[in-house]
């Protein structure tokens, strides 16, 4: 059976809140997942988020700064409509930009399961 979520409403089968974001669950099945993250004011996290497999991150709101650990990458700030192919192993981390704004940073996460390790979530 098909279904439609509205990620722009903030529609999820189930929503967390985590340290770095509030975390909703779109889809998950067939070796692939979908969550919507929200960031707005969360502390930015010391460590990097390092994805098993590659991550799709489509940023549908807001501004968000993306930091590579990697000294020959250059750090991005993605804005609404931007793609980001993020490799298996690349060390990073995400958070709302600018610092100070209401607006929340909101993307759309979209990853394979398969091989990834358990509770793999993008950006969080």
């Amino acid at each position: 059976m098909s279904t439609i979520v509205n990620v722009l409403r903030g529609e999820a089968g189930s929503t967390r809140v985590t340290p770095n974001g509030v975390v909703g669950a779109v889809y998950s099945g067939h070796g692939i997942e979908a969550v919507w993250v929200s960031k707005r004011g969360e502390q930015v996290d010391p460590g990097w988020f390092v994805p098993d497999t590659v991550d799709l991150i489509l940023l549908r709101e807001g501004h968000l700064r993306v930091e590579f650990e990697a000294a020959e990458l250059d750090d991005r700030v993605l804005e609404p409509g931007d793609l980001l192919v993020l490799p298996p192993g690349q060390r990073c981390r995400a958070y709302c930009w600018p610092r100070d704004v209401d607006q929340a940073a909101r993307f759309l996460a979209v990853y394979p399961t398969e091989g990834a390790s358990p509770g793999h979530t993008a950006g969080t």
